[in-house]
């Protein structure tokens, strides 16, 4: 996909090339042949510096909660473009940015797998996700992934909305901002509540108004290697380790989004009974995702309507704990 470049902020935007053609076909009328080029201008400069102005701080990092990524939010937001950001650690994926009740957010597909290239690190399209929202000012994110309920009381369909998380056979960077290069001198991020309890209340307050299913209101989620379902022994330990579900991504999110001081919660969901825990097939999954999607789709564009009246009581606990010195000298001045 050829794009452009635009520059705002001291950040770089690839704008894709097709939204300049779109737009310029809907001023054929307005613009002769000679002035195509006041046109494509006129794109780059007008979206953008609004953005600029309108700050854009929600963002929605996509998984199987909300089903196939190219339909999040059909026929319920307004979508204004897409672009990436050009990061330290690389160019991010594509970012679209929509607008629901008039509160515009980013949209990130599939933890940000979209445009992942085929030589890049393992787990990578991580770093350069999580860089680029930070990078783009983002203060507020929500994830959800699909899983396995390692917990017997859970069922097919259920809603998580987790409070506390393991991380098991990790195999990307521990530290996003040693990774992407950002600093955060003087600040500490503590894991002492790992999910923002006012972004975790919203999630509650909006699934218990209109899901069709069980609501978990609390929870410990652990992920492991992407590369594989566990076996049943290995599903055995992780309920011994306290583990209620099991999934492979958003446990590297939710630790990038504590470093990097943003707001984080996810809307898990269960899609199938974790292995050796009860049979299942790949067609029970297919159809409990297209269950979950009817719902985690509309409850998250509510919370998202509702984060700029949100009045936080999580004080540092997300954003970080500020400090002075260095951990063996605190007079210590760099």
């Amino acid at each position: 996909m050829k794009c452009l470049h635009n520059r705002i902020n001291g950040t770089i935007y690839r704008i894709h090339k097709e939204e300049i053609m779109e737009y310029m076909m809907r001023q054929k009328n307005h613009f002769c042949i000679f002035n195509l080029g006041l046109a494509v201008l006129a794109f780059i400069a007008m979206p953008f510096h609004l953005g600029a102005e309108e700050k854009t701080t929600i963002a929605v990092v996509g998984g199987t909660s909300f089903g196939y990524p190219p339909d999040f939010g059909k026929g319920l937001v307004e979508e204004e473009g897409s672009f990436t950001v050009q990061t330290k650690s690389g160019e991010s994926p594509p970012i679209y940015r929509m607008r629901y009740k008039d509160v515009p957010f980013y949209y990130v597909r599939m933890h940000g797998e979209e445009g992942r290239k085929e030589n890049q690190k393992q787990g990578w399209h991580f770093v350069t996700t999580w860089a680029a929202l930070h990078q783009l000012g983002v203060t507020h994110a929500f994830g959800g992934a699909t899983g396995g309920s390692i917990n017997t009381g859970y069922d097919f369909d259920d809603l998580l909305i987790a409070d506390d998380l393991i991380l098991y056979a990790n195999q990307r960077p521990q530290n996003v901002l040693r990774a992407a290069g950002v600093e955060r001198k003087g600040v500490f991020p503590s894991f002492a509540e790992p999910l923002c309890p006012d972004l975790r209340r919203l999630l509650m307050e909006e699934s218990k108004k209109s899901y069709h299913g069980r609501i978990h209101t609390s929870g410990v989620i652990i992920q492991d290697d992407p590369a594989r379902f566990e076996t049943p022994a290995e599903i055995r330990m992780m309920r011994t380790m306290g583990a209620d579900w099991v999934s492979h991504n958003v446990g590297t999110e939710t630790i990038y989004a504590r470093q990097l001081g943003i707001h984080f919660a996810l809307l898990n969901s269960v899609s199938n009974p974790a292995v050796g825990t009860r049979p299942f097939t790949f067609e029970d999954m297919q159809n409990s995702v297209q269950r979950i999607t009817a719902g985690s789709g509309p409850i998250l564009l509510e919370c998202i309507a509702r984060v700029p009246r949100l009045k936080h009581t999580c004080g540092v606990e997300c954003t970080g704990e500020p400090y002075t010195g260095s951990y063996t000298n605190p007079k210590e001045v760099e």
